[in-house]
């Protein structure tokens, strides 16, 4: 019997081993993966790259450093993630809930010299289940029986220009979005919210904070889930797919913001070590390719016309939602969402089910297309059986 504290509905298999999309049991059973640890496991199981990773940093002799330290990955990294996205400053962290605390309090100290001090998140968002991360969270369950949360956010309905305009004040020192947003739903931004909140941001010379840890690291077909808008975040936070499964999470700051930043200001014992900033060196240049960026969008494309060829065939399917290899399949109730979600894991489909009513995709990116095929055919075969 295990010990394990209660915060899971646990598995009632247990896992042993993976390889490209699939998971295996104790049992043996051959389990296809359509979650990827939640959007965490980028290029699968038993990459060849993940592998020679972890065997050249066992080469070094080395598993720990002082945040204070030097190395070569460590510098790597922070140059190709500022590179490829605001070209700002980066903080290392161990997962998304630390990046999104590192955001929030960089935000509050740049607006302390404006003494702006209120931020703007959405409804349905999520961005970890540390205090501060709950605070600009809007499920109200995840704050309960835990006493008050930090204090001075706003939450505007996503999608909502009119609603976003009402909010803002002389106060507001940022906006937090998550451009696909996981956990609520697999909600879309739209070309018009983002466009508001571009020139709001520019006209009242408030931050932007694009939450990246879920849609991030060529999930929706670009690097960055940002970068199908136009804009230019001010703070943007990854985690999740960076270690592909090796704990590790980044904050990256614009020098405008940046500069503001004092030596102890924020620390992390574990952010930014070697094996973590080697493994996330690699997976991020694997993924940011051409090549690679551009078989997640074809296998977006083909989940597309899978989903919605379910839909068309299903009443009990309200909406198909979906950006690249990250979609949502929102069912009229969450009882029925329940049974399909417990049924195809029955038949070997490993997904997840978020606000009740929609199970969630997001498969590893190297997914091949005839696995695609293969886990939606479970899924067509259990609403046909229910």
């Amino acid at each position: 019997m295990n010990k394990l504290l209660k915060t899971y509905n646990f598995s009632n298999f247990k896992i042993t081993k993976g390889e490209g999309s699939y998971l295996y049991t104790s049992k043996n059973e051959k389990l296809l993966d359509f979650s990827a640890g939640v959007a965490v496991n980028s290029l699968g199981y038993n990459h060849p790259i993940i592998k020679k990773s972890l065997q050249d940093q066992i080469k070094t002799g080395i598993s720990h450093l002082s945040g204070s330290q030097i190395h070569e990955f460590k510098i790597k990294l922070s140059e190709i993630l500022s590179k490829e996205s605001n070209k700002g400053d980066v903080f290392f962290s161990n997962s998304g809930a630390e990046s999104i605390e590192a955001a929030i309090k960089i935000a509050r100290n740049y607006g302390s010299l404006f003494k702006k001090d209120e931020i703007i998140a959405m409804t349905s968002s999520f961005h970890g289940r540390t205090i501060g991360a709950l605070s600009v969270g809007s499920n109200k369950n995840y704050k309960s029986h835990i006493g008050p949360v930090p204090g001075k956010v706003k939450f505007c309905e996503f999608n909502n220009s009119r609603h976003l305009k009402k909010l803002i004040n002389k106060k507001t020192v940022a906006i937090i979005i998550e451009f696909v947003q996981g956990d609520g739903g697999i909600n879309i931004c739209t070309k018009e919210f983002a466009k508001t909140i571009k020139e709001i941001c520019k006209k009242r010379k408030i931050l932007l904070i694009a939450d990246e840890i879920q849609g991030g690291i060529g999930r929706t077909g670009k690097i960055f889930a940002y970068k199908h808008y136009g804009v230019s975040p001010d703070i943007i936070t990854s985690a999740k797919g960076l270690g592909s499964g090796i704990p590790i999470g980044a904050t990256i700051v614009k020098k405008e913001i940046s500069k503001n930043i004092n030596i102890g200001f924020h620390g992390s014992t574990f952010g930014g070590g070697m094996l973590q900033t080697r493994v996330a060196y690699n997976v991020f240049r694997t993924i940011n390719k051409t090549s690679f960026l551009n078989s997640v969008k074809s296998k977006g494309i083909l989940l597309d016309k899978l989903l919605n060829k379910l839909h068309s065939n299903y009443d009990c399917i309200k909406e198909i939602r979906i950006k690249g290899l990250m979609a949502g399949i929102e069912f009229k109730n969450s009882q029925i969402a329940l049974k399909i979600y417990k049924e195809t894991s029955n038949y070997g489909l490993v997904t997840t089910l978020v606000k009740g009513t929609t199970i969630r995709i997001t498969p590893p990116l190297i997914i091949k297309a005839e696995e695609l095929k293969r886990g939606i055919k479970i899924i067509s075969n259990c609403l046909e059986k229910i």
